[in-house]
């Protein structure tokens, strides 16, 4: 009798353990391909590895060609998770 009762408590935290494991997947923060982020870089390695750094705070590790440290990046912008430079603005001119 005791072995049934060990056996049906057993199964029922799988059970619950199982739900909540995927209830928590589900759950959980967008993959960087979903992100839609801006920031700038912060750490460049020789392999066109990118480091960007959000405004909130986070970092993004990157693939990109010809960026420097302090370049402004956009990422997911315009429905695919592709990462592009911010053009800088021209210095107004001055009279």
């Amino acid at each position: 009798m005791v072995y049934r009762v060990v056996l049906l408590i057993t199964r029922a935290v799988t059970v619950v353990c199982v739900v909540s494991i995927l209830a928590l997947a589900g759950s959980m923060d967008r993959t960087l391909s979903e992100e839609r982020f801006e920031g700038t870089v912060i750490r460049v390695d020789a392999k066109g590895g990118a480091t960007v750094k959000t405004t909130e705070g986070r970092e993004y590790n990157i693939q990109g060609i010809g960026l420097q440290i302090g370049d402004k990046i956009a990422c997911g912008q315009h429905g695919e998770s592709g990462c592009e430079k911010i053009p800088l603005k021209p210095p107004a001119k001055t009279k």
